[in-house]
């Protein structure tokens, strides 16, 4: 009685460390984005296409055709499609599929349900960043 459960809980550990480990790896590809859009107001309008171009070339071992970038917002609430003042906040985010179930289980480890803005799947992961355009 006692191995069953035991079994189960290794193989939650492993598959929330996966989880995790995806977040991680998200995460520090948006904080990229980020950092390129917040250093890139002399680039104008091209410095979106080159944050979201660094978000999936730094993406790690995550595939890039699956993340998906959400549209970069500033304080004024526009788009991407302006320019980029100094000073204005400028918030990056990105989602990545996530399908982590405990075997034997209805029990899905990833932490987001499809209701998240463009979640390609039943279960997302994701990750936002903010900067101030310098």
């Amino acid at each position: 009685m006692v191995l069953p459960l035991l079994s189960m809980l290794l193989v939650a550990i492993i598959f929330g460390g996966i989880t995790f480990f995806n977040y991680v790896e998200l995460a520090d590809a948006v904080a990229v984005g980020a950092r390129t859009l917040a250093n890139g107001r002399s680039e104008g309008n091209n410095a979106c296409n080159l944050a979201n171009t660094a978000i999936t070339n730094s993406n790690g071992n995550l595939t890039a055709s699956l993340i998906t970038i959400l549209p970069e917002t500033f304080v004024n609430g526009s788009s991407c499609s302006g320019t980029l003042l100094l000073g204005d906040a400028a918030t990056v985010s990105a989602t990545y599929p996530c399908n982590l179930p405990i075997p034997f289980t209805k029990i899905n480890l990833c932490p987001m349900t499809g209701g998240v803005t463009n979640c390609p799947t039943a279960y997302c992961i994701t990750a936002t960043t903010t900067v101030y355009i310098e």
